[in-house]
């Protein structure tokens, strides 16, 4: 027997749980016919469906759905296998069971008959609720530990079998799910939030939605959902809108895209997520990581300020250490002395080279050196991609071209004894500005099985730079001296979860950050609100401005539909459409970027520009130099 908490409990405790992936399109893959009946592969092709399942959960799924969306009467009627239909419900139960094991938790899967119901078909509200309780009866047998009702596009209907499953089972929770399209509502026409309101009045134990969409058009209606009830949540996309491809019909959405919006889901409240048609166990395994990364980052935040902590500090032997004074901001480099002033900073964000020859990155400094740029900006591995190390990068570029840098530094691939290495080196080799960054998880990059370390978030890290440069290290050890280390750390405006983001920003400045860069960012308004925000809330900071040059219409597009936090306004896409030529449209680019570094003023410290492509002459277009 397990010791394993109950699902209720599950409920109860608000414990976020990993679903699985699709069966339908998976069993397909695996090669049963689209003109079989799929739930029969339960009683014909034990093997096979049992298989599914184990990938799952070795990928990470903590919860396992049944092979039954399809089996009720109405359905297997189609393939005269009616009257088994309590034996496949019981024997899809027992086969997920045996794949969870005693860890794990078994869905019960229950979809829409196929039929219309009354009004609108031939179908009683009675015939509806014995069907759907006659699939019930099959899946308590196999001893599910939830009802998932799924797909449902007409309230009516499910309101039929919600009122089946606590007939049948009261004791087994109910998650009730709906489908919408892009524009919100069920594909009967129903909007989504009155659907919601129903459901909360039926008293069932989860609501969400899965299937029919991707991730992206989700997650706001989510947040809505989230605003509007104490009630779990789930969610379980499509991957992607599936595309037609030499007959195939594709669904699009890649692992590394699935986890991301995996994180953003369970930041905006989510409990449950999981996938939907198109899902493979690849998804599911980049959506673990996920769950790991979303879990390591609230382990931090809940440390909160005890993490580092430079009171009272003693070392090894239990003797109390004082902490050195520390080095004055404006005696750290040029960069840290300008913003202690108040003066205008300004960088160009340049990548360490993909391969072994810094040549480029050299001469591309030099001009940016000569064109009057304050800092080459060098990020540390983004999107967790293989480069030239960064640190040494950076090293390069100040002893040989003599521009300061702003090194990024992250979390991702070292442990606490390396990054304090680390940053005790970066310091005596006479790198001074950090901005500590959490990173990009190694799914998103080019060696996707890599390790993520995450022994800290970016919190984390500013508190450990913070107790360096008081002159103790993390065993509580004098350092001879204090690091000299100016502290920046990134800040996203447009975040989904915009009070969530700026909670954690204002754990950063209390750790001891002393300027912030932000990401990229195309919408004025919202960084406008985050610079109100920040004043009225008294977090005072130095801010620096992202600013990213478009280069093209669907350069545009991707900022704006796939990188998660980008946001573009319909005015700036609708520019970014006009031109026709390559060049043309650059200059357009260019031109809005330019706009915003006049509009912004001296209401920042300073601009960051990102050259994309190495183009130099783009960025210092933008910065007017």
């Amino acid at each position: 027997m397990t010791d394993r908490p109950s699902f209720r409990e599950i409920l109860d405790s608000r414990k976020t749980l990993l679903f699985d992936g699709a069966m339908g399109t998976e069993l397909y893959n695996r090669g049963l016919f689209i003109n079989r009946c799929f739930e029969e592969a339960n009683l014909t092709n034990e093997d096979l469906v049992y298989e599914l399942h184990a990938a799952y959960v070795k990928n990470g799924s903590q919860v396992v759905t049944t092979n039954t969306f399809g089996a009720n009467r109405f359905k297997l009627r189609q393939h005269n296998l009616q009257d088994k239909t309590v034996d496949i419900n019981r024997k899809a139960a027992t086969i997920a069971r045996k794949a969870v094991g005693e860890t794990g938790y078994v869905a019960g899967s229950i979809g829409p008959l196929g039929v219309r119901i009354e009004p609108w078909g031939p179908t009683s509200f009675a015939e509806a609720k014995e069907a759907f309780s006659e699939q019930a009866r099959g899946l308590k047998d196999g001893e599910v530990d939830v009802f998932s009702l799924e797909t449902f596009y007409d309230i009516s209907e499910l309101d039929q079998a919600i009122q089946a499953c606590k007939e049948v089972a009261p004791e087994i929770p109910i998650i009730a799910m709906i489908t919408v399209n892009m524009q919100g509502q069920l594909p009967v026409g129903t909007p989504y939030d009155w659907a919601v309101t129903k459901l909360l009045e039926w008293d069932v134990s989860a609501i969400g939605f899965n299937c029919s969409v991707g991730p992206q058009p989700l997650l706001s209606m989510v947040k809505k959902v989230i605003e509007k009830t104490d009630l779990p949540v789930i969610v379980q996309p499509n991957a992607g809108l599936p595309k037609e491809v030499d007959g195939r019909m594709i669904y699009m959405c890649t692992p590394e895209y699935m986890g991301e919006f995996t994180k953003h889901f369970l930041e905006a409240g989510v409990q449950f997520v999981g996938g939907c048609c198109g899902t493979t166990p690849l998804h599911i395994k980049t959506m673990a990581q996920a769950f790991r990364h979303q879990n390591a980052m609230r382990s931090s935040e809940l440390k909160g300020q005890s993490e580092f902590s430079i009171s009272e500090p003693t070392d090894p032997r239990g003797k109390s250490v004082e902490a050195s004074t520390p080095v004055p901001p404006s005696e750290k480099s040029k960069w840290a002395a300008k913003i202690a002033k108040g003066e205008r900073v300004t960088s160009v964000e340049l990548l360490p080279p993909s391969s072994v020859v810094p040549e480029k990155i050299l001469e591309r400094s030099k001009k940016l050196l000569d064109s009057g740029v304050d800092a080459i900006n060098i990020p540390d591995g983004p999107r967790a991609s293989a480069r030239m190390s960064a640190i040494l990068t950076a090293v390069m570029i100040e002893q040989k071209v003599g521009i300061e840098t702003v090194l990024h530094y992250t979390c991702r691939d070292r442990n606490l004894l390396g990054m304090q290495s680390d940053l005790m080196g970066a310091h005596a080799i006479g790198l001074r500005n950090l901005l500590l960054v959490t990173g990009d998880p190694p799914k998103l990059g080019d060696y996707p099985d890599a390790t993520g370390v995450f022994d800290v978030d970016a919190i984390g890290l500013t508190n450990m730079a913070n107790q360096l440069n008081s002159g103790i290290d993390l065993g509580g050890r004098s350092l001879g001296e204090p690091t000299a280390i100016s502290i920046g750390v990134g800040v996203n405006p447009v975040h989904q979860d915009f009070e969530y983001e700026m909670k954690r920003f204002k754990y950063k400045v209390e750790a001891g950050a002393e300027w912030a860069i932000t990401q990229p960012v195309f919408d004025l308004e919202a960084l406008y609100k985050f610079l109100e925000y920040i004043e009225k809330h008294n977090i005072k900071i130095p801010i620096i401005a992202g600013i990213w040059p478009l280069l093209s219409f669907r350069n545009a597009q991707f900022m704006n539909n796939e990188v998660p936090g980008v946001v573009i306004p319909d005015a700036i896409m609708k520019k970014m459409a006009e031109p026709r030529e390559p060049e043309d449209a650059k200059k357009v680019g260019v031109a809005i970027a330019q706009d915003m570094v006049t509009e912004l003023g001296n209401s920042v410290q300073g601009i960051q520009v990102s050259a994309p492509f190495g183009r130099i002459d783009l960025a210092l277009q933008v910065l007017g130099l």
